[in-house]
């Protein structure tokens, strides 16, 4: 396991009313949706495109298992409004070192600058989902043809400009869907530790904010 440097905001932008400058024209103000609780039973999550779910694996780690807060970070950008980050809250502890969550066989040691482990979005979605919840979650999407606008229509309901977002449940599993920053990408998740090295935090990072550096 490796430490790494990871700016405040990650944890910050959870807080209601957090700014940021982005240029001249764009100053952003985060508020706090939380949009229920993630039942995780075996503690292998999967982060990933839903709309592209087949097999993707879970991350290397065991996270804590039970039902857990699901909280998106959303930035008012003058008109509009994006998904910054979205995170799984294990506990109210703070994180005093954070980790880059990777699938089994990646190595961060292998990374050159700047380079990150995450996964592709291609239909301006992200999601949280426990192992056990990603094989409920492919044998609705399969079923019929036509299951993926089920949940497009599920996802309009809580629709605002520009973002939305849905808890899809089925048989006591739940995945948790909302929009992707700008839209499709390559995006990183990031593992929080608290002071007794438990696992507090998991935050997806969309990319609305620059790393410094």
């Amino acid at each position: 396991m490796i430490n790494i440097d990871v700016p405040s905001f990650l944890e910050s932008a959870f807080i209601d009313g957090y700014p940021y400058r982005k240029d001249i024209i764009s100053n952003y103000n985060f508020y706090i949706v939380d949009i229920g609780q993630l039942y995780v039973p075996t503690g292998k999550i999967v982060a990933c495109d839903p709309f592209l779910y087949t097999e993707d694996g879970p991350f290397n780690v065991d996270f804590p298992i039970g039902r857990f807060p699901i909280e998106l970070a959303v930035a008012k950008i003058n008109n509009d409004e994006r998904v910054g980050f979205a995170r799984i809250k294990f506990s109210d502890n703070n994180p005093m070192r954070w980790s880059m969550a990777v699938d089994e066989g990646q190595n961060i040691e292998e990374l050159k600058p700047g380079d990150i482990y995450g996964y592709g979005v291609d239909a301006g979605t992200g999601s949280f989902m426990d192992a056990s919840a990603g094989q409920e979650f492919k044998g609705f999407y399969i079923e019929k043809d036509d299951n993926y606008m089920v949940l497009i229509d599920e996802m309009e309901k809580t629709y605002r400009d520009t973002w939305s977002w849905l808890l899809w449940e089925r048989n006591g599993f739940n995945v948790a869907m909302f929009s992707s920053g700008w839209g499709d990408g390559l995006y990183a998740s990031y593992i929080g530790y608290d002071v007794n090295n438990n696992i507090c935090r998991l935050v997806t990072d969309f990319g609305l904010i620059d790393w410094p550096g």
